[in-house]
């Protein structure tokens, strides 16, 4: 679900937005809309459907969506509100995991205004990429990202995502949209604003929250 694009400016919409300033060299691009394929096109997840063998009537969906419930119950939730402090904080349970697995993991947390030096900070790379093993042992202790940003659960998705993109432009954070909705690109010949990351979050927030 994750890969790792470097010095493409590609950020995409779930990455932390403080992180995304703050963090050096490697940038981290999550395809958001990952997953959302492969189903059969002619029926909707969850809708009510008969199967012509048997007769009986089954419901697609329930399988991965328990399958999805049972991934992610239990996780930490973040807001779209969360400060980065927070979010470094509620991550220290899953970026133990991931050293205890052998990922190089260091503390950073004085990069954060009233950080702990003691506290854990992201590692560089794509872990679902990089340590296959050892982000399925830590995912259950992952936080989620907020769920108006899950295209998977805010039916609305791409249209907050067109408003959080021109948000950010209209407030002199200029960057360029994907095409599905994945993320964005600095644009090309501009510099980010030295507020990028709260512009980036109050667009957010503004974007995707319910009117």
């Amino acid at each position: 679900m994750r890969k790792v694009v470097a010095g493409t400016g590609f950020h995409s919409l779930s990455i932390s937005r403080e992180k995304l300033w703050i963090a050096s060299g490697a940038v981290v691009a999550v395809m958001l809309l990952a997953g959302c394929s492969g189903s059969d096109g002619n029926k909707e997840p969850g809708v009510d459907s008969v199967e012509e063998s048997t007769g009986t009537e089954s419901r697609s969906g329930d399988g991965a969506d328990a399958e999805v419930d049972d991934l992610e119950s239990g996780r930490p939730q973040l807001r779209m509100d969360t400060s980065a402090i927070e979010e470094l904080r509620m991550t220290q349970g899953y970026l133990q995991c991931l050293k205890d697995q052998g990922v190089k993991v260091s503390k950073g947390g004085t990069k954060l205004e009233g950080g702990d030096p003691d506290l854990l900070w992201w590692p560089n790379g794509d872990m679902a990429a990089d340590h296959p093993d050892a982000e399925k042992k830590c995912l259950g202790k992952k936080p989620l990202q907020p769920p108006e940003t899950d295209p998977k659960k805010n039916p609305n998705y791409m249209g907050d995502y067109a408003d959080w993109i021109a948000c950010m432009n209209k407030k002199g954070f200029k960057v360029d949209p994907l095409p599905n909705g994945g993320g964005w690109n600095y644009k090309a010949g501009t510099t980010p604003p030295r507020n990028a990351d709260q512009i980036d979050q109050e667009c957010m927030i503004e974007a995707f929250s319910e009117e």
